[in-house]
């Protein structure tokens, strides 16, 4: 029995391959629900089993992939379908362990070629904790950290063969794969240039706090304000104070990319999009006949940037609740359902009105309460009440004697204590961490918990409403250094809420 990894999504599972060789009519038969693109597999094998020189004369060989109730789809299993049946065949039996995984596809003349979706099944593959994974020609030289598992490249099924005939000794071989072959991310990162610094930016400088206590806490903003006030330069400098990402979060990010197809480098960087506001639902969300990760799922592990948010659809807007309660998006067919990961934080902006200036001072609006009215209620109360963050803006009066902003650079090391802080508490993040894992965290004073329930009755805050407030009043005091949270810490929180993000007596930055 040979083992390889299948993928739902970006889930994989264990797919067990085994053979069976019998005398009769010769044919090759794989069954186990194989898509119409493996049916082809069965050309590549036989092919290759004629290479080796094998009497395939009354033979009938039957490749079985298990679970048989997931459809399996693509070439990569080429490769152990053919080990599963040399199993059968060779007089001296080649022995593969549970402990090894393997990935590939075959050419007609023996070659292990990649697939689409190697990098995906490899980072699974890695989790499963297989010892050993035997890929194609690729350079695997990104996943720089000390692992236990070993990654052996191989280029033919002869190379393939000799490795479990001579004990799993590696043969010698040159890394040079084929042209066709599918590359492995750069070994170098590439240092990608971010567009904004916040030490461009002068004044907002309580945006600029908003957006430092959202990027150490994983926490979602809408910035509302008439054109030109600075909300799309404020939200593009955004990404210039997330923290690099790690090995485990590149490898991710770079596999979703791999299965949607899409251009990315195996960057340190967090991923940033900004979809525009025509954008239909499916590619925000993803999906399509053959399911692709969308928008939501490529800004995984870094921003999505949704402006001018009121010219969205209600329908789309409405469709990002689950993502952002949940970090995953389940995407159901008929053929299949697959669950896509969308951990993103959520920076929004939008105009107050279809002008742009209601409750301006700087220019007369000219739509009706009506107009005003319906443009607001495009973003759905239950939308409002996952952000965590509603700030409004008016624009900056330069002045020659302003102090000079602080850089980007050093908001970024405040951010990365205050995460690294985070996931030594709870493996995670602030505006992501279970409810039970705050409060068990988060403790309160008598004093301090009868003042935050009396503002909470006040207001009459809901409960997730409370909840969000403990979690940006945490982020604030792990900013803060501080190991228990304060009055300063609770009282920051609350100052920053409101009710509404789109009234005239919103905060302003």
């Amino acid at each position: 029995m040979v083992k390889s990894v299948g993928l739902e999504g970006l889930k994989g599972y264990c797919i067990d391959i085994e053979a069976d060789v019998r005398t009769d009519k010769e044919a090759c038969i794989i069954i186990g629900l194989p898509d119409l693109s493996m049916k082809e597999s069965r050309e590549r094998i036989l092919s290759n089993l004629y290479r080796l020189n094998f009497d395939l004369s009354l033979k009938r060989m039957t490749v079985q992939l298990s679970p048989p109730d997931k459809r399996k789809v693509g070439i990569g299993y080429d490769c152990a379908m053919l080990l599963a049946i040399l199993e059968q065949l060779m007089p001296s039996k080649i022995k593969i362990d549970d402990e090894t995984c393997v990935l590939g596809g075959l050419s007609l003349k023996g070659q292990l070629v990649g697939f689409h979706g190697l990098i995906p099944a490899l980072q699974q593959a890695l989790l499963m904790g297989f010892k050993r994974i035997i890929l194609p020609p690729i350079d695997t030289s990104f996943l720089q950290t000390e692992r236990t598992t070993e990654l052996i490249s191989l280029n033919h099924i002869s190379q393939l063969i000799a490795y479990f005939t001579k004990n799993g000794v590696q043969p010698q071989l040159s890394f040079n794969p084929p042209q066709h072959v599918q590359e492995s991310p750069s070994q170098t990162i590439e240092k990608e240039q971010i567009s904004g610094d916040f030490s461009m930016i002068f004044g907002h400088e309580k945006a600029k706090r908003v957006l430092e206590i959202a990027a150490a806490g994983g926490h979602h903003v809408l910035l509302s304000g008439p054109p030109g006030c600075g909300k799309s330069m404020l939200a593009e400098a955004f990404q210039s104070i997330q923290p690099n990402l790690t090995e485990a979060q590149m490898l991710e990010t770079y596999s979703l990319y791999q299965l949607a197809e899409e251009q990315r480098d195996f960057s340190v960087l967090p991923p940033y999009r900004a979809p525009h506001h025509s954008s239909s639902g499916i590619s925000l969300m993803g999906g399509g006949t053959f399911p692709k990760p969308g928008e939501i799922s490529l800004a995984h592990n870094g921003v999505l940037f949704l402006d001018e948010l009121g010219e969205f659809s209600k329908k789309t807007l409405d469709m990002l609740r689950q993502p952002l309660e949940q970090g995953e998006i389940t995407i159901s067919r008929v053929r299949q359902s697959v669950t896509y990961p969308s951990r993103f934080q959520l920076i929004a902006a939008t105009n107050p009105c279809p002008c742009g200036y209601h409750g301006s001072t700087e220019r007369y609006c000219q739509c009706t309460p009506k107009q005003v009215q319906q443009y607001q209620q495009k973003v759905s109360g239950p939308l409002l009440d996952r952000i965590d963050f509603f700030l409004s803006l008016e624009s900056v009066i330069l002045q020659q004697q302003l102090p000079m902003p602080e850089s980007s650079l050093t908001i970024r090391e405040r951010v990365a204590r205050a995460r690294d802080v985070q996931y030594q508490r709870y493996h995670a993040l602030n505006g992501n961490v279970s409810t039970h894992l705050l409060r068990q965290h988060t403790t309160l004073t008598p004093s301090l918990l009868q003042h935050f329930q009396k503002i909470c009755y006040v207001n009459k805050w809901s409960n997730r409403t409370q909840t969000k407030l403990l979690r940006i009043a945490r982020t604030i005091a792990d900013l803060d250094h501080s190991l228990e949270l304060q009055r300063a810490h609770l009282d920051e929180a609350i100052h920053w809420k409101s009710r509404s993000p789109l009234r005239k007596d919103d905060i302003h930055g």
